[in-house]
């Protein structure tokens, strides 16, 4: 169902007149009333509303310990089964690779420590006081005060 309003289907080649201007909008109104009448009084099919007959699943009623309950069962196997077989590696496997992801460890750990020391050094080298920087001299001490005409 296309739903199209109703000033789509009035045409108006051209400029319209004076005229057409005051009736134009009337028609257009009473057209959307017409579409409008017509859409409201259309039977509605009901099937695409919900009303499946597509079973998917039945259900059973079973007891548990704290009362009973409602399972749905499917009735054919699900396609995906879960494979319970372990995947984990044997004892000998999990040995033979230890001396591998020891170093591989030991690199990261060192690395996530040194790389951020070496990289706040290259930053605060060379900014004035710090401990890596240059040392800067203190400045030299005030001139002493003149002494006034009475020797205060």
């Amino acid at each position: 169902v296309v739903v199209v309003g109703a000033s789509a289907l009035v045409s108006r080649p051209g400029l319209p007149t004076l005229r057409e201007r005051r009736v134009a909008p009337r028609v257009t109104a009473l057209l959307d009333v017409m579409v409008a009448a017509t859409l409201a009084t259309a039977p509605i099919e009901k099937s695409p509303l919900g009303s499946s007959t597509l079973v998917v699943a039945k259900t059973e009623t079973r007891e548990g310990f704290y009362g009973t309950y409602e399972v749905e069962v499917p009735d054919s196997k699900p396609a995906a089964v879960d494979d319970a077989r372990s995947t984990f590696k044997t004892r000998a496997q999990t040995k033979k690779n230890r001396n591998k992801y020891v170093g591989l460890f030991a690199v990261l750990l060192v690395g996530s420590f040194i790389i951020p020391m070496v990289q706040y050094f290259w930053y605060v080298r060379d900014t004035p006081g710090s401990l890596f920087g240059p040392k800067n001299e203190p400045p030299p001490p005030p001139p002493p005060k003149k002494k006034n005409f009475l020797g205060f």
